[in-house]
């Protein structure tokens, strides 16, 4: 076999999984042509195969280098030495798997990895395949993912700026909604609306001020911590009279509500069913209204039954009611006794309700409850005739940007999670969530009361998703900024170029199986071009991802094109100043 055009060498080390292959001083040539096609010897990241009876043993070259000749000749070159790392076999006209059952030994023969040999080593066994591209080392061979581990064991997809990652996320998507899988669901969360133009013939996009599909994320969903940090600003674990008027009230009103949940009445919710965190609607504006009414009450008695009021006001319009000023000293009319102390908290709700910026979350519209119910919502965006739903939160106020990401999940998640074994819902009908710019709002070790609230709604469903079909895609820029213990539950990695070492080395400690050939690549991968590694794919390998069009709207202005251009006479800074005003 050392005449074959595919022989290069013999091993002459064997430490464990690694050997050394010694390239043959009398090779011909350092690339030979094999079936009409050439091949460059010891490029690292490149496959060997080591033939060891009738078994193919196959490795990935990590190192390459050279040691002097044994017979200390001079005048003859060093030595040229591949370190290998052994990841798999095959036997005739069998497939390729991980793992080894005999390793090489001295002397074994190292050869070049023909086409036909990567097509065994890269075909997937699971039937359950998508295509995104084409492998590096052999242009003719597709890169393909298996799709269930893909979604049930999680994916990141990490690169630097300008290094393709948006286009590697609408490649996979595409891949999913080409029309081979019309029960597909994925959920994009898009912090700053590049995805809706990509995906306008595949997608439903929902918008804040949207007109045809807005996108309201109800205040009744949110927890009492959620929205006593959103309305009031609570930091603190720590609960004040305040925070427990407040807690108390608003489970009051979501009693009040229970019985009239539209989703419910085949079974009833019984007031003792529910707690102050229950996903049911209550008036927002009649707590506030309540809550001023106390603030400003007044008595005509001392014994205070008889109110001196001037004028009821009006919850829905944000009027409150009038009550003639007290008294100075023991004259009426008299105060509430003992003393209101909410008037803080109420002032703080008022602003929240009167600014615009927050009507996606405090103006829900027919989501009352009775009209809609939060199951309306969820099948709003679940249920229509396109694959992908994306969340378009380019308008959310940077200070909620964590609290809106992570609702939205957990409404997504809780759905799933109880209605795992209901017919098209959870496990009978998985989906997929995309977090793009995922270091924006799942950042590492951020512990204040409160924020981080996303992180800590994203890491369960990391955790746990798989067993109730809910999916996971962690997109960023900046690995070393997510969430440790996130990037770890991700079992597939899609990896674009890194220029950062602290990114570099977030990946290559958190891929399931590193191997030095290929993460060492990540500095110098071309534009487009991913390490991919994990469970959703046979083996780790180094793909060009295919360039979708039209295209994530996240790419460079072209500078010099635009600055060379006549300067125009009329900006338009009147509406963006506008624009900005308005939020929308």
């Amino acid at each position: 076999m050392r005449d074959e055009a595919t022989y290069i060498g013999s091993v002459t080390r064997v430490v464990g999984a690694k050997v050394v292959v010694t390239v043959s001083p009398d090779l011909p040539s350092t690339s030979p042509i094999v079936n009409g096609r050439m091949y460059r010897i010891g490029q690292v990241g490149t496959f060997i195969r080591i033939p060891i009876g009738f078994v193919n043993v196959y490795g990935v070259v990590a190192t390459v280098g050279s040691i002097e000749r044994p017979d200390g000749d001079e005048t003859q070159l060093a030595l040229r030495t591949l370190e290998v790392h052994l990841v798999g076999e095959a036997h005739p006209g069998g497939t390729f798997q991980r793992g080894l059952s005999e390793y090489p030994t001295l002397d074994d023969e190292g050869h070049v990895v023909s086409d036909a040999d990567l097509g065994l080593i890269y075909q997937l066994q699971s039937k359950s395949q998508i295509t995104i591209g084409t492998h590096s080392s052999s242009e003719s061979l597709e890169a393909r993912l298996d799709l269930d581990r893909l979604v049930t064991r999680h994916v990141a997809i990490v690169g630097s700026t300008g290094s393709g990652k948006s286009n590697t996320v609408a490649a996979v998507l595409r891949a999913i909604s080409e029309g081979a899988l019309p029960s597909a669901r994925v959920f994009v969360i898009d912090p700053h609306g590049e995805y809706g133009a990509a995906f306008a013939d595949r997608s439903r996009v929902f918008r804040i001020g949207a007109s045809e599909f807005p996108l309201i994320v109800p205040y009744w969903a949110l927890g009492f911590d959620e929205l006593a940090w959103f309305l009031v600003d609570r930091k603190s674990a720590t609960e004040t009279p305040q925070d427990s008027i407040l807690r108390d009230r608003i489970y009051d009103l979501r009693k009040e509500e229970a019985p009239k949940a539209r989703a419910s009445r085949d079974q009833v919710l019984l007031a003792d069913e529910i707690t102050v965190d229950s996903p049911v609607y209550f008036d927002l504006r009649r707590l506030w209204y309540e809550l001023d009414r106390l603030e400003r009450q007044t008595f005509l008695d001392m014994p205070r039954t008889k109110e001196e009021l001037v004028e009821e006001g009006d919850a829905s319009k944000l009027k409150p009611a009038k009550f003639t000023r007290a008294g100075a000293g023991s004259s009426p009319p008299f105060k509430a006794a003992p003393p209101p102390i909410m008037a803080v908290y109420v002032n703080k709700i008022l602003n929240r309700l009167k600014d615009r910026r927050f009507d996606f979350i405090l103006r829900t519209g027919q989501y009352n409850g009775s009209d809609k119910d939060l199951d309306d919502l969820v099948r709003e965006w679940a249920e229509h005739d396109s694959a992908i739903t994306v969340f378009d939160l380019a308008g959310v106020p940077a200070e909620i940007m964590d609290l809106v990401v992570g609702v939205l999940s957990r409404i997504l998640f809780e759905t799933v999670f109880w209605g795992r074994d209901l017919p098209g819902v959870g496990r009978q009908r998985p989906l997929l969530a995309v977090f793009e710019e995922a270091h924006l709002y799942l950042p590492q070790g951020d512990t204040r009361f409160l924020q981080g609230y996303a992180r800590r709604v994203v890491q369960p469903i990391l955790k746990e998703g798989r067993k109730y079909g809910f999916g996971a895609m962690v997109v960023s820029q900046r690995p070393s900024e997510v969430d440790e213990t996130i990037l770890s539950q991700c079992g597939t990695f899609i990896a674009l170029r890194l220029t950062n070492s602290n990114d570099q080395a977030r990946i290559r400690a958190a891929v399931p199986d590193e191997l030095p050939g290929f993460t060492s690549l990540l500095p110098i991968l071309r534009t487009g071009e991913a390490v991919i590694v994990g469970e959703a794919t046979q083996i780790p390998s180094r793909a060009r991802i295919k360039l979708v069009e039209p295209r994530p709207a996240s790419g460079d202005p072209e500078v010099a094109k635009l600055w060379g251009t006549s300067r125009t006479s009329d900006a338009d800074y009147s509406s963006a100043i506008t624009i900005w005003r308005r939020q929308r």
